[in-house]
């Protein structure tokens, strides 16, 4: 295998297990609309905010490579020759413009792009799944409440009940 291809590899191998809290951890609501239970699903939303927390420092850490001009390529540092004899590895113009940026910058960036893509989905997913399953609740507690004033009528006790 080429170095380029392990490389790339490693890196969604990475981005696979690094992403991806609430998609592992929440449990989502079962199909249909109908009310449910408590414990039939996750109402926590730690798990999508850590993984929004996450991607946003994926993010973040992803402009400041892009804005800060760094040569970004994973090899060896190329050397101009006008400081060749001082050894300063030569800066190349911003990336910010990626009309500057090489093909093996836009590729890296890419990667380092995916656990972003990843925690940001997870994210998504899990603040959907745990608003759904709040509501469904929600629906159960209320649907259980008209129950028992449906009884409680019934049963002739008062109107305040």
């Amino acid at each position: 295998m080429s170095v380029p291809a392990a490389r790339t590899c490693l890196t969604l191998g990475s981005a696979l297990l690094m992403s991806g809290c609430s998609v592992l951890l929440v449990s989502r609501p079962p199909p249909g609309d109908g009310p449910l239970p408590e414990g039939t699903c996750s109402t926590s939303a730690a798990a999508p905010v850590l993984d929004a927390s996450m991607g946003a420092l994926w993010g973040l850490a992803i402009v400041g490579l892009m804005t800060e001009g760094l040569d970004l390529d994973l090899d060896l540092v190329q050397f101009s020759e006008v400081d060749h004899a001082a050894r300063v590895p030569a800066r190349r113009t911003s990336v910010g413009s990626l009309s500057s940026a090489t093909a093996d910058d836009v590729g890296i960036i890419g990667l380092l792009a995916l656990p972003m893509a990843g925690f940001g989905y997870s994210a998504y997913k899990g603040f959907n799944w745990a608003s759904e399953c709040r509501r469904r609740q929600a629906l159960s507690e209320e649907a259980i409440a008209d129950h028992l004033r449906a009884l409680a009528r019934n049963a002739g006790a008062p109107a305040d009940f």
